[in-house]
């Protein structure tokens, strides 16, 4: 391969297989029209290593030692583009990549390359780019949000551990009460999302296909578009969607969002300003009836709070008395679908794993199959962008943006 072609180094595994999404890769880089998806033959992409404008190398694994294992100190200097989940160990100090400019993460989240030597010695003057992958989760993410919330409102969760039970047991239908007449249905209810990001966007999209009323909660409390990477079809680009806008930076505002959404669903990154941001208040202002979702980051919740106000939810659907499903002060919810907790993995002793009104996902929700496909669809836009024409990243956290 000739060195005088710009070289892109990914140095993350690439699932289901790197040969079906390195040819991909390739496919989009020459500049061929595809969807982010596996293609039905990857060999019919027809993309010679001989005709491509760059050179491409594939180290899975970047941080073990061993011949043919990590890019050598030479491929490093020549490094113009690096794909990657976090910082290679061994790349301590931008001064070993004096080519790079872009780096292109696979995650959202950027806090866990923020903290490195690496990118704490990117001068301030540098046109060195890093871009976060935002934007590529939001199809599986927000179904994962809607099926949650629809399995807790079909007491799917009541089911499946009568079904666990020795032998298993069939519920019938006094035993849930009303009759067996309480399946909830989201048509006609309100969801509230705290935070109105990609993912978020393209839950409102799926929420109001459904017949949901929508609501957001965001630092402006206005509508405002969004840029960066963005699936076709998908999302609420311009912010139209949200029937009203509510602020974070006032109590009396974030108080009225908890109050009036049936369904909160927390998509909040992890920052200083987040951190516990949804406690004792909120659930308090959220009501006695509410299904509360987290897909954001668990050090954005108080969870020792939010347990006991999931434990008064559970005895007050025991009890003969009714929850009024009505927002009063009390420290109670209903239900919670949770795909992140703090700490992670979280704690066999922890008493979410027995509250049987959670839905406890491992952090798994984004999990898609078409999730390095996407990835290098992105990986392919942000190197024509940045080492062709010369523009800024999609999703840039450093550096120029678009």
């Amino acid at each position: 391969m000739s060195p005088n072609k710009p070289l892109i180094l990914v140095c993350v595994p690439l699932w289901p297989t790197p040969d079906d999404v390195l040819p991909f890769f390739k496919a989009r880089l020459a500049g061929k029209d595809l969807p982010p998806q596996k293609p039905r033959d990857a060999a019919s992409l027809d993309v010679k290593d001989g005709k491509l404008e760059y050179e491409v190398k594939y180290y899975p694994t970047p941080n073990e030692k061993g011949e043919g294992k990590a890019p050598t100190e030479e491929e490093w200097k020549r490094c113009q583009a690096l794909v990657c989940l976090q910082i290679p160990e061994c790349l301590e100090s931008t001064k070993q990549v004096p080519s790079l400019r872009l780096v292109q993460l696979s995650s959202a989240g950027v806090g866990h390359v923020e903290t490195t030597a690496f990118y704490r010695s990117i001068p301030k003057d540098s046109d060195l780019i890093v871009c976060s992958a935002s934007g590529i989760h939001v199809v599986p993410i927000s179904e994962h949000v809607i099926a949650t919330t629809m399995a807790l409102y079909h007491n799917f969760p009541k089911f499946i551990l009568s079904g666990a039970e020795d032998p298993p047991r069939w519920i019938r239908m006094p035993e849930l009460g009303n009759g067996g007449f309480v399946v909830r249905e989201l048509r006609g209810r309100t969801i509230g999302l705290l935070g109105y990001g990609h993912i978020a966007r393209e839950t409102a999209r799926m929420a109001q296909a459904l017949g949901m009323r929508v609501t957001c909660a965001t630092r402006t409390g206005h509508a405002t578009p969004i840029a960066g990477y963005l699936l076709p079809s998908t999302g609420d680009p311009d912010g139209k969607i949200p029937e009203k806008w509510y602020t974070t930076t006032s109590a009396d505002s974030l108080a009225e969002f908890y109050a009036t959404a049936d369904v909160v669903v927390n998509s909040l990154p992890s920052t200083d300003e987040t951190k516990g941001f949804v406690g004792d208040r909120a659930f308090r202002d959220m009501r006695d009836d509410g299904v509360f979702v987290n897909i954001g980051r668990g050090d954005t919740v108080d969870q020792d709070v939010m347990i006991q106000a999931l434990e008064a939810g559970l005895q007050a659907s025991s009890s003969s008395a009714e929850a009024k499903g009505k927002p009063n002060g009390n420290l109670q919810i209903s239900a919670a679908s949770l795909d992140v907790t703090s700490p992670e993995p979280l704690p066999p002793t922890n008493k979410l794993w027995r509250l049987p009104n959670v839905l406890l996902t491992p952090h798994m929700s984004g999990g898609s199959e078409l999730y390095w496909y996407r990835v290098t669809d992105l990986a392919s836009i942000n190197v024509r962008r940045v080492l062709e024409q010369g523009l800024g990243g999609l999703n840039a956290v450093r550096g120029k943006g678009e």
